[in-house]
């Protein structure tokens, strides 16, 4: 009986009870495997390569050229015997080793030096285009004129009106002063090109006026100058009835100050000249540009005369900003 039972447990009980151990069936159950759903999933993230280092060549570019500047300056006249307000503005990449050319520009009546570069932004469009290349790195210089119309009205400098000096007419040396002062200290101060060839003028309304009157009595000091909307009066004085016994007391005063008659008979030789006025202009100023350009013609003066949309006032003159610049630095 021992030996029947040591037989059956060594052949039946024990190989059957291995069996269940390691999970065979017929144990008296199955081992189910658990549903994709509930099975973990370790993810492993891969590491992306490093990108293999490309062979490169490092160009340093060049640096940018220095800003221009607007400089506001005070100098001491020697004809006015008073000290003067300019502006000037500097170029980008300006460089004292070389030369450039200069334009003055002129205010009009009841303005004053700031009129050309901060109120009207003429250097915002220059700095434009002198980056586009459309026109050369040049000087701009926009001097205090007072209302003076720009004449040698007498020895001593006097405001007639002290208590509004906005509105007042200014007396003194005033051509003087810019002629010798003001073109004498830019030439001394700044690399300029100080020849004709290199030296320009411009203005609006009465710095239109003082612009062409100066380029005629002195040609060998401009080579171009320009008369925007100048104030270039004929014989009807109904809308400025007191300008006619200030700028043209007697005929030969006249003849020695207007435009139009020193245009008859002056050396305008190798200078250019740029017209132009609003077709509704305020006082018909159109009719005095048309006469001034009719005997530059006649006489074969370079000039252009140009009749645009616009009145006499700032919203005008803006608007021509780029045409009068392409005239004084155009790059072609």
């Amino acid at each position: 009986m021992t030996n029947f039972l040591t037989t059956f447990w060594r052949r039946v009980l024990l190989p059957l009870l291995l069996g269940c151990a390691v999970g065979v069936s017929g144990c008296g159950g199955v081992l189910e495997s658990a549903s994709p759903e509930e099975t973990p999933i370790a993810t492993t993230m891969l590491a992306k390569p490093a990108a293999t280092p490309e062979a490169s060549i490092s160009v340093e570019a060049p640096p940018d050229p220095m800003p221009s500047k607007l400089l506001k300056l005070t100098f001491h006249s020697e004809a006015l015997n008073h000290n003067m307000r300019l502006q000037v503005y500097e170029p980008p990449g300006y460089d004292p080793s070389r030369r450039y050319p200069v334009l003055y520009l002129l205010h009009g009546y009841n303005a004053m030096e700031t009129a050309w570069l901060s109120e009207m932004r003429m250097s915002y469009t220059a700095d434009r285009m002198i980056a586009k290349g459309s026109i050369q790195p040049f000087f701009i210089v926009a001097p205090e004129m007072d209302n003076s119309y720009g004449l040698n009205t007498q020895d001593e400098y006097q405001v007639a009106v002290p208590s509004d000096p906005v509105h007042s007419r200014y007396y003194g040396r005033y051509e003087d002063y810019f002629v010798e002062d003001v073109i004498g200290y830019i030439d001394s101060h700044f690399s300029t090109i100080a020849s004709r060839e290199g030296r320009w003028v411009g203005g609006y309304s009465m710095g239109g006026f003082i612009s062409l009157s100066d380029a005629f009595r002195h040609p060998e000091l401009f080579s171009k100058v320009g008369g925007h909307s100048a104030a270039l009066w004929l014989n009807d004085w109904s809308r400025v009835p007191m300008m006619k016994s200030w700028l043209y007391p007697t005929k030969k005063v006249r003849k020695e100050r207007d435009p139009i008659a020193l245009a008859e008979s002056a050396d305008l030789s190798g200078i250019e000249v740029y017209l132009d006025v609003g077709d509704k202009d305020d006082f018909k100023l159109y009719d005095g540009a048309k006469e001034l350009f009719g005997i530059l013609q006649k006489r074969g003066v370079v000039s252009q005369l140009h009749v645009n949309p616009g009145k006499h006032n700032r919203t005008y003159w803006k608007s021509q900003l780029e045409n009068y610049l392409k005239f004084y630095a155009g790059s072609e």
